[in-house]
């Protein structure tokens, strides 16, 4: 099995950051839609955007005996559950995790 996602981080000018993960590699435009539309971007909207770098980084996570199987249902949600079960190594960190592709860009309103 294995499992395509992205971090997604903001970052605001006075240094704070959200970090959300998506299905899938969104590029910029469909970021900036998951932005607009998606409520589980709202607390990153309520924020504000003006000056906010988004960094996206793509990931393949390839585990098990099948590693060709593609699998995306409730990938996200075995993560952030990895995430908190495991301290101190996040689950893009892990040596079966490969980091695929980076882009990031800025909001000017």
């Amino acid at each position: 099995m294995s499992l395509l996602f992205s971090e997604v981080t903001f970052r605001w000018r006075d240094g704070d950051e959200t970090l959300l993960y998506e299905s899938g590699h969104p590029d910029e435009y469909d970021t900036r839609e998951l932005l607009k539309h998606e409520d589980r971007y709202a607390a990153v909207r309520s924020r504000g955007l003006a000056g906010v770098t988004v960094q996206v980084q793509h990931y393949r996570y390839l585990g098990g005996s099948t590693k060709d199987w593609l699998a995306e249902q409730e990938h996200i949600a075995l993560m952030e559950a990895y995430n908190e079960a495991v301290s101190g190594e996040p689950f893009p960190q892990r040596d079966d995790v490969e980091h695929l592709e980076y882009f990031a860009f800025q909001i000017e309103e």
